[in-house]
């Protein structure tokens, strides 16, 4: 735990620094969030759990850069129940006003999900399907390659999977007032192995300054797990968010 809580705070710190550099006295090359949250019961159950999120985006002319990392961490009576870890990269590029390219890369380690880790890298063409003072949508679509590694081989001996997949996204926002935002973010990326499905619908609310409240469902599904873990993980989270 202890750990963990480093970690999140060194995540947050190095974001929240590069978002404190200007391209020039009005412009921010850096824009984001940082957020925390963190449960603990004690009593007849000793229940804790700690969940950190970071994420940064920098625009330079025509290129975009998005950063996303996320961790989280709980225990049961002195008994780890969760650990997972979340680490992606995008870059963009824009060769007109609504069309662009991008290159993707994740690394996802969940510690109870049955595999050691899956790594996705991805690229092809995005669409700017919408954008005005209030809304944007985007999508984006494109071939990459997925390895999965399982913490148990099968009786064949598989304990690694490199696929060829298509990855398919769409990512949207909405400001619904001067103080709140709602973001609905989707992703597939299918293979002939395995299809992995997510989506994150998010409220955030601005309190004062750049602190806010940001309520958030995650569900994501995997075709094939390993045996004994589901299909299906669902996670809902309140965090204090920073942005910057």
């Amino acid at each position: 735990m202890k750990y963990l809580n480093s970690t999140l705070a060194a995540v947050a710190a190095t974001v929240a620094a590069n978002g404190a550099f200007a391209q020039d006295a009005a412009t921010k090359l850096w824009k984001g969030d940082v957020e925390f949250g963190y449960y603990q019961q004690e009593g007849n159950t000793e229940e804790s759990s700690v969940i950190g999120k970071a994420n940064g985006k920098r625009s330079n002319g025509q290129w975009t850069y998005d950063v996303t990392a996320e961790g989280q961490n709980s225990e049961t009576t002195g008994v780890r129940s969760a650990e997972r870890y979340f680490l992606s990269n995008r870059l963009a590029y824009d060769f007109s006003k609504f069309n662009y390219t991008f290159g993707y890369a994740s690394a996802d380690k969940d510690r109870f999900s049955g595999f050691v880790y899956q790594a996705t890298m991805a690229g092809g063409y995005g669409r700017r399907l919408l954008k005005n003072d209030r809304m944007t949508w985007d999508a984006e679509v494109g071939p990459g390659v997925r390895v999965s590694e399982f913490e148990t081989e099968s009786d064949a001996g598989d304990g690694q999977i490199t696929e060829a997949i298509l990855r398919m996204s769409t990512d949207f926002s909405l400001a619904v007032s001067e103080t709140a935002t709602f973001e609905q973010k989707l992703t597939v990326e299918s293979g002939d192995e395995n299809t992995v499905s997510k989506s994150v619908t998010s409220l955030k609310t601005k309190i004062v300054g750049g602190l806010g409240l940001k309520i958030s469902y995650t569900m994501e599904y995997n075709e094939i797990v390993p045996n004994d873990t589901v299909h299906m993980d669902r996670e809902t989270a309140v965090t204090v968010v920073y942005s910057f």
